[in-house]
């Protein structure tokens, strides 16, 4: 299983970072009460694999936009992912379930993982919108929590990409092998009755 996500400097979405509290605004400094937002603030993408055995290493990119079919290609599934699967997995038994991203079924990809014998989730059993049946939505939530733990901030997008690689390192494998242990029963229910049951439960 994989997906990507977009890292801040900074995340005004995890509670310690919300908001300044003071009991004389007097005495604020103003680098708080007047503090500046970008426009397109800069942000970095990470990309990860990983299933009960643990978790991939991870691709970083400071690009704008979405990570394109061949960059998806080159650094995600050929330098990341097959290196994980061959190493803790017996390729003949994985089945691969991609992110939605338009990358990840890409024409070229499609064709690698088939002349590779890597066995995939078909798009159209493929759920959106349904973080119950995908587990690795939930990592990105618990790693987010740790970058950002006690209001860290990034100064540069350098020190957000060591701060990131540094986390995923300290999650525990346990962590991953729990968020698997109900997967081949979300998947039993896709497959028997539509790729949005799992939603449901």
């Amino acid at each position: 299983m994989d997906a990507e996500k977009y890292f801040l400097l900074q995340d005004q979405s995890v509670p310690t970072n919300r908001g300044f509290y003071t009991s004389d605004k007097r005495t604020t400094a103003p680098q708080v009460k007047f503090k500046r937002t970008q426009k397109f603030e800069p942000k970095i993408l990470v990309w990860i694999a990983i299933s009960e055995k643990g978790i991939s290493k991870p691709f970083f990119s400071k690009q704008k936009q979405a990570v394109s079919q061949t960059t998806y290609l080159n650094q995600c599934i050929i330098q990341r992912l097959m290196p994980f699967v061959t190493s803790y997995h017996n390729k003949e038994k994985v089945l691969f379930w991609p992110d939605l991203a338009s990358s990840h079924y890409g024409n070229n990809v499609l064709q690698y993982l088939d002349q590779n014998d890597v066995q995939f989730v078909d798009k159209k059993f493929n759920p959106q919108n349904c973080p119950q049946a995908r587990p690795i939505e939930t990592l990105w939530s618990i790693l987010k929590n740790m970058v950002y733990d006690e209001g860290w901030e990034a100064k540069t997008i350098n020190q957000l990409r060591r701060r990131i690689a540094k986390k995923l390192k300290e999650i525990d494998i346990k962590v991953a092998q729990q968020m698997f242990s109900g997967i081949r029963r979300q998947l039993r229910k896709i497959a028997d009755n539509g790729p949005y049951e799992a939603c449901s439960s």
